[in-house]
């Protein structure tokens, strides 16, 4: 029997969030994900950018489907997102102009034990047959990954309004962002895929081990995309991607690190 749980928590869900508000016509809206808000880094390397232009900016941090809306809806004026073939698409759909990659990590497996970090990340995602699992389930980035990677695994899938899931009896779509979907496997001795960046942030909080793997299909780009919908902010969105590709931040991502370790790298 499959055990699938959802949890629709109005922040997070696509379909189930409310837009930020627009009341003020000088904000600047980016629309981002929750590991770089979470982990510190979007922090880290706005700093010169908010002092040198004086923008009154607004972050607003949801799964990369979320965030994807509100740029079709026009309610927000640049994005920094990671779903690649999300974006491609989104911008052959005529919402976004442009693509451009400035940072990356990896998608890493983490669970209640290591496991052989000599498998590639498909073997690990088959020897998981009895285990269980907890998915973010909410067409973020990092759900996104998830579903690609089952569906190069032995697993018989599923597919439903949640995704694609594998008919493994401990399965759980929580339908929520990284940290709930981590503290959620840490209570339940479940394994989970997640962002590296984010699991290094909470680690000290955790029981979970982390597992690297070296397969491509675990790079994690994070680019910023110029909305087509966003008229009236968009040189301060194009001052944005220049500043966030310049060498100053280059170099701020290369030292930043999270407990001691580095968790993104320059594209």
């Amino acid at each position: 029997m499959i055990r699938v749980t959802l949890v629709c928590l109005i922040l997070f869900v696509p379909g189930c969030i409310n837009s930020p508000s627009l009341e003020n016509d000088d904000t600047f809206i980016l629309a981002t994900t929750t590991s770089l808000r979470d982990s510190g880094l979007l922090d880290y390397i706005l700093e010169e950018f908010l002092i040198e232009s004086q923008t009154n900016l607004k972050i607003v941090a949801f799964g990369t489907g979320a965030a994807l809306n509100l740029g079709k809806k026009g309610d927000a004026d640049v994005l920094i997102v990671h779903a690649p073939e999300k974006e491609n698409q989104f911008i052959e759909d005529g919402f976004g102009i442009s693509r451009t990659t400035f940072t990356y990590n990896h998608f890493v497996l983490v669970g209640p034990r290591n496991l052989d970090s000599n498998l590639n990340i498909i073997d690990a995602f088959n020897s998981l047959e009895s285990e269980c699992f907890v998915s973010r389930g909410d067409f973020s980035g990092t759900h996104e990954k998830e579903q690609a990677i089952w569906q190069t695994t032995n697993h018989t899938l599923n597919e439903d309004e949640r995704g694609i899931f594998p008919e493994i009896e401990n399965y759980f779509s929580v339908g929520n962002g990284m940290a709930v979907t981590l503290t959620m496997a840490n209570e339940m001795g479940c394994f989970t895929l997640s962002d590296r960046a984010t699991y290094l942030h909470l680690k000290p909080k955790l029981d979970l081990k982390m597992t690297e793997f070296t397969d491509e299909i675990l790079m994690n780009p994070y680019s910023i995309i110029q909305l087509s919908t966003s008229k009236e902010q968009q040189s301060i969105a194009i001052e944005l991607e220049t500043y966030l590709t310049s060498n100053l931040v280059m170099n701020k991502i290369e030292n930043f690190t999270i407990n001691g370790e580095q968790s993104f790298f320059v594209a």
